[in-house]
């Protein structure tokens, strides 16, 4: 007989607690840019806080524990583990949104999906009948493609980290076991994983967890669902550990039909499971719908509502949660504390809040607070503003955008483009109008969609994989297809080729491509013409960087930089300890010197590796740097920008933003948009509404800035571009094109 669900009082919906109930510890008030209401959950990696972002949207936000943060290489794997998690893009995975890997605590954020987790739903509402099981297993099958399409392995999949939505279910806590796994590795010997929901050859050696092993918890989840319990039974910890190795499954309770699926799925043989594919077309079209009960709906609508109420509530004013030192200072008087502030306006009551964005006025560089840099010579000049920044000039043209996670705007030739991992959408110029949608033609083995990386040089890059090999292919500006090759096979002793994972690089025909597979992380030269590939090295750390030009390839792998021939991989010379183990640099050159910029800004010379200059020496990530002619432009953390001769270092001039600069870290950070006149940065207002300033290039005048409401500006960082006089910035919904040098 199929079980039933049962009608049980449902859980109760966790709410935000008046300051005198918080438990134990509280809350931080923020955490990088995100205003943060309550602890979530508490678990071996981290905590987990619900915040809203700057844009009102909430997020579930990660911090990691410090001892994972003090490890040797933690924040480079970590980084590295953040942003393919940000490649995932599946319905039934919620999207990573940010990370920062340099906070001194690393924190990752992803959507916030009000709804409880499956253990909970089991244990308020029962087992689920064959249906719900159907429409489980479907939509966690298509979670584990599109997570390991981007080359992740979850390792911790379990009924805690699956949350039952009114559409169907969502994985969370996918992206950073591996950096937290390979830390515990190194230190203790234990590994990420949660007994009962672990694959054997999890449980025997870490590092052999591949895929499959997500199919073996997958079938641990689906018998839970089924039973109440997982299939390795309850006890001590060593005993199941034990049971999962040698015992078979306890199926008893399973339904008749799904049995043989999930019999498969804990196949102690990794090589016998089914893949994720195989899993979904086992299990047949699925309705969300028989996942939900009278009570668990309730359940959500409570959720929901809740959520709601946080979204709406006005930004509160960020005052310290610690007494004065001085109990004489005096100030605005007292009121509620801001934990009672987020307590009662969670509970639903109307509070009044006065102002909005603030206007960009008043902004001066204070004479007597120059920001104290080290080297680079003389400071140069400061740019002092008006006492208001002109507004932006009106667009010349606008048009809608494509809703994309994750957009980048990259020039392509003569052609704009708008692209995500799974998507990429061209645009003229001139007009705004589409001109083309990417679409490729991949070989026959390949059954899953193209990842798009990106913009290099001449050509926008894509990435496929079949499991036996990994292809690169390549579009020019007119939409036409240059080529597709094959660029990573099946090794000995793996079994399976590498992922293609980033495009680092292109000089000429030769582009510079990021692997990634069960063994480590690597980087190959390929011939763009023949698809020959020239040369491959091993990676030593997860945080590495490539840059092609002039007949080099420069490497930054771990600490050390490295000059490579671009055609050879022969090297030429070597540096060690540029920067720290896991800063996560970035490079740029103007074909003579080598820029490294990280919290300070070094350059080498491209022949030999000498060191040159430091500049900008701080203590907090600055940006990467756009070279232009003899000058190097970039911004730090605290909101400067600067220009540097790329001769010696010195600065020509810095100028403190009217509003508060991007986040400058992050693998994908381009740093500023430049061009021979102008200096264009994606800001944040003092209203958290995204924009982007513009300063004169010659002197780091401020020219204008585009601070839209948070309405018509989103809640992303707009992306910009340049192309002679005219700057495009594309906001989430629409792209635009203005004059760029004049208000």
């Amino acid at each position: 007989m199929q079980p039933t669900q049962t009608a049980v009082q449902p859980p109760h919906t966790t709410l935000p607690r008046p300051p005198s109930q918080a438990p134990g510890q509280q809350s931080p008030a923020r955490i990088g840019p995100y205003e943060v209401f309550q602890l979530l959950g508490e678990g071996g990696m981290g905590r987990v806080f619900l915040a809203r972002s700057p844009g009102s949207r909430l997020v579930a936000l990660k911090v990691i524990r410090p001892e994972y943060a003090e490890a040797p290489n933690f924040r480079g794997r970590f980084r590295r583990e953040a942003e393919s998690a940000r490649r995932v893009s599946g319905f039934f995975t919620p999207p990573v949104l940010d990370a920062d890997a340099d906070a001194p605590q690393p924190w990752l954020a992803t959507a916030y999906v009000p709804a409880p987790s499956l253990h909970d739903v089991v244990r308020g509402f029962g087992v689920l009948p064959e249906t719900g099981l159907r429409a489980l297993g479907t939509g966690l099958a298509e979670a584990l493609l599109a997570i390991h399409d981007a080359g992740i392995v979850h390792r911790d999949l379990k009924p805690g980290n699956v949350l039952i939505a009114e559409d169907g279910p969502r994985v969370i806590d996918f992206g950073i076991s591996s950096a937290v796994d390979a830390t515990q590795v190194t230190r203790t010997g234990a590994v990420v994983g949660t007994p009962g929901f672990m694959a054997p050859e999890q449980i025997m050696s870490s590092r052999e967890a591949g895929p499959a092993a997500d199919i073996f918890s997958l079938g641990c989840v689906l018998a839970f669902a089924a039973t109440g319990q997982g299939p390795f039974g309850s006890g001590g910890t060593a005993e199941i550990l034990y049971r999962a190795v040698h015992h078979p499954p306890q199926l008893d309770g399973v339904p008749t039909a799904l049995r043989p699926l999930i019999s498969a799925c804990l196949d102690k043989d990794p090589a016998r499971r089914p893949s994720a594919a195989s899993v979904l077309a086992g299990l047949g079209s699925a309705d969300p719908a028989a996942l939900l009960t009278d009570g668990l709906r309730e359940d959500l609508a409570r959720r929901e509502a809740h959520a709601a109420v946080l979204v709406s509530a006005p930004p509160v004013p960020m005052v310290s949660l610690a007494p004065s030192a001085d109990p004489s200072a005096t100030g605005a008087p007292s009121g509620p504390s801001r934990r009672r502030f987020l307590w009662i306006a969670a509970a639903g009551t109307t509070v009044a809040a006065g102002g909005g964005a603030a206007a960009l006025a008043g902004w001066r560089s204070e004479r007597d607070k120059t920001p104290a840099r080290g080297g680079g010579g003389a400071a140069g000049t400061t740019g002092r503003p008006e006492p208001e920044v002109p507004a932006g000039p009106k667009p010349q043209w606008s048009v809608p955008l494509k809703k994309l996670e994750g957009a980048r705007l990259q020039l392509l030739g003569d052609t704009l483009v708008h692209w995500e991992q799974r998507r990429a959408i061209a645009y003229d110029p001139a007009t705004g109008k589409q001109r083309w949608t990417g679409s490729l033609r991949l070989p026959s083995d390949v059954s899953s969609d193209p990842k798009w990386l990106g913009v290099r040089g001449s050509t926008l890059f894509a990435a496929a994989w079949s499991g036996e090999q990994g292809y690169l292919s390549g579009v020019d500006a007119a939409g036409k297809q240059k080529f597709t090759h094959a660029v990573t096979k099946t090794r000995a002793g793996a079994s399976s080729a590498d992922f293609v994972d980033d495009i680092l690089s292109a000089d000429g025909s030769v582009a510079v491509v990021g692997t990634s597979g069960h063994k480590g992380y690597g980087v190959l030269a390929v011939d763009l013409g023949s698809g020959e590939v020239l040369w491959s090295r091993p990676i030593n750390g997860s945080d590495f960087q490539a840059y092609a030009a002039g007949g080099l390839c420069f490497l930054q792998d771990n600490g050390t930089l490295r000059g490579l021939g671009l055609r050879s991989g022969a090297e030429r010379w070597k540096v060690r300890d540029v920067v720290k183990p896991g800063a996560y640099p970035h490079l740029a050159t103007d074909g003579k010197t080598l820029l490294v910029t990280s919290t300070k800004a070094q350059a080498f010379r491209a022949t030999d590796g000498k060191k040159l200059w430091t500049a900008v020496n701080e203590t907090t990530t600055i940006s990467a740097a756009r070279v232009r002619g003899e000058r190097a432009y970039l911004y730090d953390g605290p909101g400067t920008a600067f220009a540097l001769d790329m001769r010696g270092g010195k600065q020509v001039w810095h100028t403190a933003s009217p509003v508060r600069l991007t986040t400058p870290g992050g693998a994908k950070s381009e740093g500023p948009t430049v061009s021979s006149s102008v200096v264009a940065i994606a800001t944040w207002a003092t209203g958290d509404t995204p924009g982007f300033v513009v300063l004169r290039a010659s002197d780091g005048k401020p020219l204008w800035a585009h601070q839209p409401t948070r309405k018509t500006g989103g809640k992303s960082d707009w992306l910009l571009q340049i192309s002679g006089s005219t700057l495009f910035a594309a906001s989430e919904t629409t792209l635009h094109a203005f004059r760029s040098d004049k208000p």
